[in-house]
């Protein structure tokens, strides 16, 4: 029996963006896990890990990589026990051209 290959994808890059917001005198903070779904038995990321800041009128949001990544990373360790070599072989995935959309992160 071959031995998985288990290969870390590197950790997701982190964005942050400042935004004007309404008026809050009471801080607000808000963080908030990976939520996906499965359909049609392929991962979709309905929204990336981030987080939320908001007093007086300055807003902070901040996320960790971006719904490509969470769908490659889902498809490693939820679909195939996290064989890195195994997944980037089953994802079926391609643009109209019929190139793989798999990146190599």
């Amino acid at each position: 029996m071959k031995k998985p290959t288990l290969t870390k994808i590197k950790k997701p890059k982190f964005a942050l963006q400042f935004y004007w917001s309404y008026f809050r005198w009471i801080p607000y903070f808000r963080k908030r896990k990976l939520q996906w779904k499965d359909k049609f038995n392929s991962p979709r990321c309905e929204r990336e890990p981030h987080f939320r800041v908001e007093w007086l009128w300055l807003g902070v949001y901040g996320a960790w990589g971006d719904d490509q990544y969470w769908e490659q990373w889902l498809w490693i360790y939820e679909y195939n026990n996290g064989d890195y070599q195994k997944a980037k072989e089953t994802w079926e995935w391609e643009t109209m051209d019929g190139v793989s959309t798999w990146v190599d992160y």
